[in-house]
């Protein structure tokens, strides 16, 4: 069972299949905010997926491959989640309310689709069947929070995944990893928050989404400083 819920067939957009014994070198996507180190240039492939209250958004997931197992940044796009749920409480008010009702029963969802995003896309992979979830907890990145997942597989291999939001997108960002492999640590924490220049960003107080007054782009973020891309370290 995959993570997301599909509704349209995949475009592969560039890259090929990554060869076994490949180089890990880093990997930079500008269009959906992230650097990551990849064992050679990853896939990529057009998705939607189904929020927790059945919108429909637009995303991405980069893959690529090794001997020692599969590795993916999923990107979801929630930047317009807000105005999506705004004009389905005007559609259900305009019709007098759900199921026949008044339009008070139009609740809108927005804020809440926000703040439970993370949650969501972890019970995703809690749920699967035969999937035993042996840690979980909160987890940060660059200073971004985030939640943190292992979990046995019933074939016998293993995810490592972490979880995070910045700036109106979900990653989700994941290794499996066949039988008597070792942790993917390569992978797992180099994961990259970038801006619309390019340069890394690491903040100085945490970054969580979906607090206070928010919008997209926030006109005050947390302090943070930029990194080019010269100074990564992978």
């Amino acid at each position: 069972m995959r993570l997301i819920t599909v509704m349209s067939a995949a475009v592969i957009l560039c890259g090929t299949g990554t060869a076994f014994g490949q180089d890990w070198a880093p990997f930079f996507s500008v269009q959906d905010g992230f650097s990551a180190t990849f064992p050679g240039e990853p896939t990529v492939e057009e998705i939607t997926y189904e929020t927790e209250y059945r919108m429909t958004l637009p995303g991405r997931v980069y893959r690529a491959s090794d001997r020692r197992g599969q590795y993916s940044t999923t990107v979801i796009d929630y930047r317009n989640i807000l105005t999506m749920h705004n004009e389905a409480a005007d559609r259900c008010r305009a019709a007098n309310g759900a199921n026949g009702m008044d339009g008070d029963s139009c609740q809108n969802d927005g804020r809440v689709e926000i703040l439970g995003a993370m949650d969501f896309a972890a019970w995703n992979y809690m749920k699967r069947d035969g999937v035993k979830t042996t840690h979980f907890m909160w987890y940060f990145l660059e200073i971004v929070s985030g939640k943190l997942l292992h979990l046995d597989n019933p074939d016998g291999s293993r995810s490592y995944v972490v979880i995070h939001q910045h700036e109106g997108r979900l990653y989700i960002h994941e290794a499996v990893v066949q039988p008597g492999q070792p942790e993917p640590v390569l992978f797992m924490q180099n994961l990259g928050f970038l801006n619309e220049a390019g340069e890394s960003v690491r903040y100085r107080t945490m970054y969580t989404e979906g607090y206070g007054e928010w919008e997209f782009p926030n006109p005050n973020p947390p302090e943070r400083r930029v990194r080019p891309r010269e100074e990564l370290e992978f």
